[in-house]
């Protein structure tokens, strides 16, 4: 049988294939850009701009050119994809990039709950994306959960915004900036921003996260000198792992100490229980006959056929179960103990 696909639904209805009609996004309060969604031959882009009370300043000017070189110079699946720098007519110097259909670490984070797989997941693609920055000669500067995007489908995610980045190859705008909050303390006070700085700004995000695993890492980022901190995304990395691996590590000791305990408990258990009572075993067909004098004693032959008790002798009384002793609550309480640190 042949079963062709179809839509499940009026194709025409939507939006006509490279309609050029604009939708504004976001505008940043306090800022000096706003951000405005299109349709480019049946794909959706971004467009960043100025507000029009700066465009035409020779200073938000260059900072546009600065972060669109930046953002072009990227190329890493954690990371807002560039395309190209132009001139709108009515919007004047623009950044065209990707569009992300998600929403901000933020909000993601606002939701409820998640599963600590899922946490784990957006913390690892955070470094990843970092650590390649970082061996990129670019310090993001501006690193905080609204820019950070989390898809909605996959929960994938996607570091936005270098209008305040920098990179060993720029010569201009050198000027310390940032997000008083997430920035650095050498930052706020006016200083050179460097690698541990952007990692500050790393544990200060982390710290948002409702797992308490993170809760060591995030203190040694956040120190508040540079020298207390980790020295590279690579260092934090191996942290998250090896963080895994200590929980592993206690599950296994557990594990010896109950194998070890399972023959203790089985003696104190024979101990409560009591031995087992003797019984006397029932002769078998074919012994000798009783004898007296050398005699045999026919009398004991009949007494033997007559009583019954001797034939189907009583059984072994059953074996008291033993109740449960204070060694198998032990176990018990290892097991959830063992069990509430993969949680």
């Amino acid at each position: 049988m042949l079963i062709s696909s179809e839509f499940f639904g009026d194709p025409s209805a939507q939006t006509p294939v490279g309609s050029s009609a604009r939708e504004l996004v976001s505008s940043s309060e306090g800022g000096y850009s706003e951000i405005w969604k299109f349709d480019r031959g049946g794909r959706f882009r971004v467009i960043k701009c100025l507000k029009p009370e700066f465009r035409g300043n020779p200073l938000y000017e260059r900072l546009l050119q600065k972060e669109f070189e930046i953002g072009y110079s990227l190329d890493h699946e954690g990371i807002c994809e560039y395309y190209s720098l132009k001139k709108d007519t009515e919007l004047g110097n623009c950044i065209e990039m990707e569009w992300v259909d998600g929403r901000t670490l933020e909000q993601f984070l606002s939701e409820g709950k998640h599963d600590r797989s899922v946490y784990d997941k957006i913390v690892g693609e955070i470094c990843a994306a970092l650590s390649y920055m970082h061996a990129k000669q670019v310090l993001h500067r501006d690193l905080k959960p609204s820019n950070i995007l989390v898809t909605y489908n996959g929960n994938n995610v996607k570091i936005i915004d270098f209008g305040l980045s920098d990179a060993d190859s720029s010569s201009v705008l050198k000027t310390p900036a940032g997000t008083a909050v997430f920035a650095a303390p050498e930052v706020r006070s006016g200083g050179k921003a460097s690698v541990r700085s952007d990692l500050y700004s790393l544990g200060m995000v982390m710290s948002l996260f409702p797992v308490r695993k993170y809760s060591p890492i995030v203190r040694r980022l956040c120190s508040q000198k540079p020298e207390g901190r980790y020295s590279s995304v690579a260092e934090v990395q191996k942290a998250l792992k090896s963080d895994m691996s200590v929980v592993s590590g206690i599950v296994f000791i557990l594990l010896i100490v109950l194998m070890a305990l399972v023959p203790v408990l089985e003696k104190r258990l024979d101990k409560v229980s009591g031995p087992e009572p003797a019984v006397p075993a029932p002769e078998s067909v074919g012994q000798v006959p009783k004898s007296v004098g050398g005699q045999t004693d026919t009398t004991a032959i009949l007494n033997e056929v007559k009583d019954p008790a001797v034939k189907n002798p009583p059984k072994p009384a059953p074996k008291p179960t033993p109740k449960k002793s204070n060694e198998t609550h032990l176990i018990d309480e290892l097991f959830r103990q063992a069990t509430e640190l993969f949680e």
